[in-house]
C-alpha cells in the first residue's frame, strides 16, 4: 500500500496549525513496515498536486488549509477530485467547524452547550462571556470579558465571532478513534486541562494563564461515561470518520457542556492531545495509523456507517 502524509507548512494555514518536520518524521517512523509512506506538501489547489496525489492509495490528511482556505475546503477539494483521504467529508467537517451549529446538534442529543449570541446587545452587563471565532480553533482571537466590556469594545460581525456565557468549572477533552478493525468508534477516557494558577478563567494553552494536562483525572464513573458517550454520539451524528476530539466543561452547576468538536486533531508528538491520549492508553501511533486505514476501507466499502462502542455494547 502507498500512503502519503499530506500537510501544509504552518505559516501557510489560516490558523497557523502546528505541523512541522518533527511531526511528519514521527508519523513516518511509526508507519507499519508493509506500507510505503511519503510526505507531500500541499502548495495549492492545482493539477500538479492532483497528479502527485493520484499515485497513492490513500492520503493521510494533515492539511489544515492553504492561505485563506481552511481544512474544510481542502477536504472538499480532495473529495471533488476523488482523492481518497482519512479526514471526514466536506459536509461533516463543515458542521464540526461551525460552532454556531452546535446548539441544534446538541439539542437533538439532549446534551448541553452554552447559548450563542451573535450580537452584543442581549448580553448581561455583569456576566462574563467568551467571544471566539465561529469557525477555526487553536485558541486564537479569543476574548473573555464582561457583557458591559463587550458591548463597548467588541463587534462580533467584523471578525465572524460568536459569544457565549463563560462556563466556570473543569475542562476536559475526549478523543474518539476507530476500533482495531475500523468497524466502530470508541472514545478514550478524558484528559483534564487544568489552570496552573487555579484561576476560574482559563482555556487550554497559555493565552489566559498556563495550563497542564492530567491524563488520569479524578472523576465519578457516571461523569466519565457521560463525557465519553457524548463524544461518540457527536462524532456519529455529525457524520465524522477517522478520529475526532471534543472539548467539554463540567460546570459548577453539575452539567456537562460541549464547547467544540475538532474533526482533525493535530498529531504533534509533544504538543498535541491525541498522541498523548493514545500513548497513555497503550495505543501506539502505528496502531492508530492502521486503525485509520481500516476505518477508511470500511466506510468506503459499506453503505452503513460504523457505530460507536457504546451502541455496540447495547447489542451484546
Amino acid at each position: 500500500m502507498k500512503l502519503a502524509y499530506l500537510y501544509t507548512k504552518s505559516e501557510l494555514t489560516p490558523w497557523k496549525e502546528n505541523v512541522n518536520d518533527e511531526t511528519l518524521s514521527f508519523l513516518v517512523s511509526q508507519t507499519p513496515s508493509y506500507i510505503t509512506a511519503d510526505i507531500i506538501h500541499f502548495d495549492g489547489f492545482n493539477d500538479d498536486v492532483l497528479d502527485v496525489l493520484r499515485n497513492y492509495d490513500l492520503i493521510f490528511n494533515l492539511c489544515y488549509g492553504y492561505k485563506d482556505a481552511g481544512q474544510v475546503e481542502v477536504a472538499g477539494w480532495l473529495e471533488h477530485n476523488k482523492i481518497s483521504h482519512t479526514a471526514s467529508n466536506y459536509e461533516s467537517m463543515s458542521k464540526a467547524q461551525d460552532k454556531s451549529m452546535l446548539p441544534d446538534i446538541c439539542n437533538s442529543l439532549r446534551i448541553f452547550t452554552p447559548e450563542i449570541f451573535f450580537e452584543t446587545h442581549g448580553l448581561d452587563d455583569g456576566k462574563i462571556y467568551i467571544a471566539k471565532p465561529r469557525k477555526g480553533s487553536c485558541h486564537r482571537n479569543i476574548t473573555i470579558e464582561s457583557g458591559a466590556w463587550m458591548k463597548k469594545y467588541l463587534d462580533p460581525m467584523i471578525n465572524d465571532l460568536i459569544i457565549q456565557p463563560y462556563v466556570k468549572g473543569r475542562e476536559f477533552s475526549v478523543a474518539v478513534i476507530p476500533s482495531e478493525n475500523g468497524q466502530y468508534y470508541m472514545s478514550l477516557p478524558p484528559v483534564e486541562i487544568i489552570s496552573e494558577s487555579h484561576s476560574d478563567i482559563y482555556i487550554a494553552g497559555s493565552t489566559f494563564g498556563k495550563t497542564y494536562r492530567d491524563l488520569n483525572p479524578i472523576l465519578s464513573n457516571d461523569v466519565e461515561d457521560a463525557l465519553m458517550e457524548h463524544a461518540e454520539h457527536l462524532h456519529k451524528v455529525i457524520g465524522l470518520k477517522g478520529m475526532s476530539r471534543t472539548d467539554f466543561r463540567l460546570g459548577i452547576d453539575g452539567h456537562i457542556y460541549v464547547l467544540d468538536v475538532n474533526a482533525m486533531p493535530n498529531m504533534d508528538p509533544e504538543k498535541s492531545l491525541m498522541p498523548a491520549l493514545c500513548g497513555y492508553h497503550q495505543i501506539t501511533i502505528s496502531d492508530l495509523i492502521q486503525r485509520m486505514i481500516k476505518n477508511h476501507d470500511y466506510t468506503q466499502n459499506h453503505h452503513s456507517k460504523p457505530i460507536s462502542l457504546h451502541e455496540r455494547m447495547m447489542f451484546i
